[in-house]
């Protein structure tokens, strides 16, 4: 995160220096972190014990020798482990003639065009604002100082007393209002002035920008030749603190000045004077990622790196930095003060604070090769300040006056947002933000992928559909991980997986949960009413206006379930609205899920008939509502028994038989080998991966806190009857009654 200081209320002398009218002591320390050149010892020399010229000349060829083979193995295995690093960022080759022979620049400012790819200074740049830079920050800062003198960089802290109109042209008059702001409301909108100083510092004069909260694990000169490479004139890194599409503010770097891209970010008079600071708790979208990725996706001259580059633990990991732990007093005495490899730092600025810190932080390096760069979360994160309600409707405001391209995945993002937010107007917010795209496409129709679940009854469709939407919510490179304080991703989840059950009998129309659930909200989404009530009749002109409204709303993925009808009528309506949907749908995803035993499918279909009671689900609130329930014992009657069976039997061969006449692909599958454990739940959501190409998040520890459907406790089959013995032994062969279900 972007430096700032550690309370919003700064001292008198702080707020002075802040309208650049004066400096403190402190900047002088702090100009001895910029521009200081490496030095090397002076040459030394002795009259006394001499040796001969010969012994000399002799040891000198000997070291000399060593030390060249030697060299030559570890320039060799470093260009191997940099061809690695390159080919893992995104590259498609290694320029080798882009350095000297070492790898490394032979000047402090290299003026040939191919080192490090660069037209500018080689500078890394970072920003502090208000009070002293504290002490553990300045030793992250003093690290990278050091990595970046050793390739002929310089490091370059802004102050507040740079804020002048020489060096921010564009940006003054607005940082000058947002110091302002801060003087008289002692909110902190550090953040801000941040973004929109980094994003100047680097159209003005290039190089490389890093928030104070970053470590450099190495040389950061491959991300450019990176850059290069891939014909682009800006590096960035994916964000680490939310949705990962959106470019983090935090990390970057640019090959020359005036870039285009960062030109559009601060030459916009009439956006940079609508910044409302008071919505600091939006800088995210004022003025960090989100608007920074918003002007990224109209150019083509900058690239988003993977997020590891700069971001190998993630915003809400700080309990994983083997580098950084804030602890208390008792750590200044006794056996706690010596900790191998570490030290202990007081903040200046706040005498409470105490870190152990590692520097440099070795562990991190070792564990992620790849990492370019290290943030240390625990120093302090940006964006905080509202009540979440206020945040999303300001994210609404901000989006329906500024996103302009009804294609970016920001509408779906905000929409996202609105969805899973507890705010009253959600419904409004989310007109407002359907309208907006609606306009912007024109008559352009977008239509979100249908899914298609056909099933036997009690075979696991609603165990399916909790899979699917959690894998769904998430792409495949979501981070999961679990700690003291519960399940944690990186990630809002995105909610774009929609399923709308069974609809498709009158008397699925008239459930309790249709009228008060599930038709309101596919009325929200667009859907006629009459089209709704005429769905069993008309059921492509169902599915093309919920498809279309879906994807308006922000949904990518409808799922609908249909399976056999044993009602009066029912399985010849089946079949034919079955028929429908495969012929006007060609391109829908279709999955055929059955059950292979038979008398548990029986026994579960007859208890939930008999109670009422067909699913139950937990309330992640309530650990006790995830008790499994214990199941319900049933008759068995074998004239009904055969009478479910010819219709499950009737069911699977009709399907099957017009997915061949279709020559359509389908995925089929069996609950007992697909869906009864967890790994095998795993490996399915795997295959279904592979075979529609879905970007999704199969990832186990993230499934597995899914899924709310209470499953009925596991007994023998045969507890699940009153009168078992009544079962023919010709069922009893194929499905023992031993059999655990």
């Amino acid at each position: 995160m972007l430096g700032m200081i550690p309370s919003a209320r700064a001292s008198a002398t702080e707020r002075v220096a802040l309208l650049g009218t004066s400096t403190s002591a402190a900047a002088s320390e702090d100009r001895a972190l910029e521009d200081e050149p490496t030095t090397s010892p002076g040459r030394r020399t002795r009259r006394d014990g001499l040796v001969s010229v010969r012994g000399i000349v002799s040891l000198v060829s000997f070291v000399a020798v060593v030390v060249a083979v030697a060299f030559g193995y570890v320039r060799e295995g470093e260009r191997h482990a940099r061809a690695r690093r390159f080919a893992s960022l995104g590259a498609t080759g290694y320029p080798g003639d882009g350095y000297p022979g070492d790898g490394y620049p032979t000047n402090e400012y290299p003026t040939d065009g191919k080192v490090h790819h660069l037209k500018v200074k080689p500078v890394g740049h970072a920003i502090w604002l208000g009070s002293e830079l504290p002490n553990v920050k300045r030793a992250f800062l003093n690290q990278n100082k050091k990595i970046l003198h050793k390739v002929g960089w310089k490091i370059k802290l802004w102050r507040s007393a740079d804020i002048t109109p020489e060096n921010f042209p564009y940006t003054y008059h607005t940082i000058k209002r947002a110091l302002k702001y801060n003087l008289k409301h002692h909110e902190n909108v550090f953040s801000m002035i941040g973004d929109l100083m980094k994003f100047e510092i680097m159209y003005h004069h290039g190089g490389l920008y890093m928030d104070t909260n970053i470590e450099l694990l190495r040389d950061p000169t491959d991300l450019f030749s990176v850059t290069a490479t891939l014909g682009k004139e800006v590096f960035l890194v994916a964000d680490p603190g939310g949705d990962k599409r959106f470019a983090s503010a935090g990390f970057m770097g640019a090959l020359e000045k005036h870039s285009a891209l960062f030109a559009s970010l601060i030459t916009n008079k009439e956006y940079l004077d609508a910044i409302p600071f008071d919505e600091h708790c939006i800088a995210n979208a004022w003025t960090g990622p989100m608007y920074l990725t918003l002007k990224v996706l109209h150019f083509d001259n900058a690239v988003i790196l993977d997020r590891d580059t700069a971001y190998p633990l993630l915003c809400g990991q700080d309990g994983r930095d083997m580098c950084l732990e804030q602890v208390d007093h008792e750590a200044l005495v006794g056996e706690r003060v010596s900790k191998k490899g570490s030290k202990l730092v007081v903040d200046k600025n706040d005498p409470e604070k105490i870190w152990r810190i590692k520097v440099p932080c070795k562990e991190i390096r070792k564990l992620y090769p790849d990492a370019t760069a290290l943030d240390h979360f625990s120093l302090g994160k940006s964006w905080t300040g509202c009540d979440p309600e206020v945040k999303t409707q300001r994210l609404v405001d901000w989006t329906l006056n500024y996103v302009h391209d009804p294609s970016s995945f920001i509408f779906d993002f905000i929409l996202d947002q609105v969805r899973w937010s507890e705010a009253d107007n959600v419904d409004v917010m989310t007109e407002k933000l359907v309208n907006r795209r609606m306009g912007l496409l024109g008559t352009a129709d977008v239509s979100a992928q249908l899914v298609v679940l056909a099933n036997t009854a009690r075979s696991g469709a609603q165990l399916m559909s909790e899979l699917l939407r959690q894998a769904f919510n998430a792409d495949e490179d979501t981070v999961v991980w679990e700690d003291d304080t519960g399940f944690h991703s990186d990630i809002p989840l995105y909610n774009r997986f929609l399923d709308i059950g069974d609809l498709w009998s009158e008397r699925a129309l008239e459930m309790d949960w249709v009228t008060r659930d599930m038709k309101p909200k596919i009325l929200q989404l667009g859907v006629d009413e009459d089209v709704f009530n005429n769905l069993v009749n008309h059921p492509r002109t169902f599915l093309d206006q919920l498809l279309l409204g879906a994807a308006r709303h922000g949904y990518r993925y409808v799922m609908t379930r249909i399976g056999w009808n044993n009602a009066l009528g029912g399985a010849r309506a089946t079949r034919r609205i079955a028929r429908t949907i495969l012929d006007e749908f060609p391109k829908a995803n279709v999955f055929f899920l059955e059950r292979a035993n038979i008398l548990a499918q029986y026994a579960s279909l007859a208890a939930a008939e008999e109670t009422g009671v067909w699913m139950k689900f937990s309330d992640p609130l309530k650990p006790e509502s995830k008790d499994e329930t214990i199941p319900t014992q049933v008759v068995f009657d074998f004239e009904k028994f055969k009478q479910t069976f010819q219709e499950r039997h009737d069911w699977i061969e009709f399907f099957m038989n017009e997915m061949r006449a279709r020559k359509r692909q389908y995925v089929h599958l069996v609950y007992e080998e697909h869906l009864a454990t967890a790994a095998r739940q795993v490996q399915t959501l795997k295959r279904i991966k592979e075979a529609y190409g879905w970007d999704i998040d199969v990832n186990p520890t993230y499934l597995r806190n899914s899924v709310h459907l209470v499953p009925t406790q596991e007994t023998e089959l045969r507890q699940r009857f009153d009168n078992p013995e009544a079962i023919p032994e010709l069922l009893t062969q194929a499905f023992p009654l031993d059999e655990l279900v």
